[in-house]
């Protein structure tokens, strides 16, 4: 299937899932959390508020004792993420250049990361996200004596908290400081396992995303309508948890648009690039995604439990 006039209108399947699909493998929150398609722009999230108890009858006959369940919802709504590139004519009109081969990588990659840093630190996230990201509910776990064990310990955090570890995500600064890491019996610790088509990288068992982790330190611009707050550096390299509580929105509308007009435009409303006047074209790819993080009741915490443990790994001295 080709894309043969500019214009605008939902990207065809195959291409729509090429785009999905990279976004995933580049994401790690995309990757790890609970994906669920959104028909509307909003949609509900049932969340249980009371963990329900159970008890033995009092002899035979007797009445069967009540327990409470409450429910409540969370709201999650498909938030626009965008990009735009400006491809030359020249590379869009040489036959060798496949456009989407050539921008895709880009415009996924784009996505991504600023996919991630809403949902992990809350930076250019909406007002709609969990305020600060995973990282302002997440249990802060200190350095230990070696990598290996300042995440056993970020994990067993999580466990203490009635909840299994399913996976984590960290900086790829945190690839070298396991990489030779030997047990006992001079076996490799981090092992490998199968996900999807591709094979990811395991550490007790369950698998590690690697993304640009590292939250920079962003000044504020209180001049900026609306404010823009300042954001602090990077307080970890490494979450695990249970990612299940992770809620992500995907609305399958993907959709796209081709410009050979179009003028891409500043901040502060200085044209960048026009694209009739530069030869210029324009391509603009944008989704939406929701984004709900749920405290659960558990038996071990009955007033919500922190599904996540951050802590900082690749500073870590090894033994």
């Amino acid at each position: 299937m080709s894309i043969t006039t500019p214009g605008t209108g939902t990207v065809p399947a195959r291409a729509a899932a090429q785009i999905l699909g990279e976004v995933r493998q580049q994401s790690a929150a995309l990757a790890l959390g609970t994906k669920m398609p959104m028909s509307t722009a909003d949609t509900d999230v049932p969340v249980p508020k009371a963990f329900p108890s159970a008890a033995f009858v009092s002899g035979p006959g007797g009445r069967k004792p009540f327990t409470d369940l409450q429910l409540s919802s969370e709201t999650m709504t498909a938030e626009e993420i965008a990009a735009v590139v400006a491809i030359p004519d020249s590379t869009v009109e040489d036959d060798d250049i496949d456009l989407w081969a050539y921008t895709r990588p880009l415009l996924a990659e784009a996505i991504a990361i600023a996919f991630d840093n809403a949902v992990f630190w809350g930076i250019g996230a909406p007002a709609t996200y969990p305020a600060g990201g995973i990282a302002a509910d997440a249990i802060t776990v200190p350095q230990a004596a070696s990598p290996v064990l300042t995440v056993s310990n970020a994990m067993s955090a999580v466990e203490a908290e009635g909840l299994a570890v399913t996976g984590s995500a960290a900086d790829t600064s945190v690839e070298g400081a396991f990489r030779g890491m030997t047990d006992a019996n001079g076996a490799l610790l981090l092992g490998a396992m199968q996900v999807d088509q591709s094979e990811r990288t395991t550490l007790f068992g369950r698998p590690i995303y690697y993304t640009q982790f590292a939250a920079p330190a962003v000044a504020g611009d209180p001049t900026a309508t609306p404010p823009v707050a300042a954001v602090p550096g990077s307080t970890g390299d490494f979450i695990t948890g249970a990612w299940r509580y992770l809620l992500i929105g995907v609305r399958q509308d993907i959709r796209f648009e081709f410009s050979k007009e179009g003028v891409l435009a500043n901040a502060d409303g200085t044209i960048a690039i026009s694209a009739f006047q530069d030869n210029q074209t324009l391509l603009k790819v944008w989704a939406r995604f929701g984004c709900v993080l749920v405290n659960p009741v558990t038996p071990r915490n009955t007033a919500g439990a922190k599904p996540f443990a951050i802590t900082e790994v690749a500073s870590t001295p090894v033994p």
